[in-house]
């Protein structure tokens, strides 16, 4: 269980590609309380992280959300809601812009990943 806690200051704010950033403007975060998942390998080592399932929506000031859509709804970044939107948001970010982080992988899928879901899919 984790539980995200801090300020949002610093230079030059949060990145949103293409050399455009998001001031920080002071926000304070308390986020709510949050489960991981990790898998390791036959060697250990980690493969696959999940994170944001949240335990208790009503702690905190994400408004339930939990990793980044939690710290975006505090720091007052608008994120859609699971729908049409958001999921051509994401497939425009990763198969059009195509510039800094993709919502989900388009290439070098290891061969025991087995769903065809992408990004917000499933959500």
């Amino acid at each position: 269980m984790v539980r995200n806690t801090g300020t949002f200051t610093g230079e030059p704010g949060l990145g949103l590609g293409g050399g455009q950033f998001f001031p920080p403007n002071g926000a304070k975060l308390e986020g709510c309380p949050e489960t991981f998942s990790l898998t390791f390998d036959s060697n250990k080592k980690l493969k696959y992280l999940t994170v944001g399932y949240v335990a208790d929506r009503f702690q905190g000031n994400t408004k339930g959300n939990g990793a980044a859509v939690g710290i975006f709804n505090v720091v007052g970044l608008p994120f859609p809601k699971p729908g049409p939107l958001l999921k051509f948001l994401q497939w425009f970010g990763t198969e059009v812009f195509n510039k800094g982080a993709h919502s989900y992988s388009t290439e070098n899928i290891p061969a025991w990943w087995k769903s065809e879901e992408k990004a917000s899919e499933g959500y």
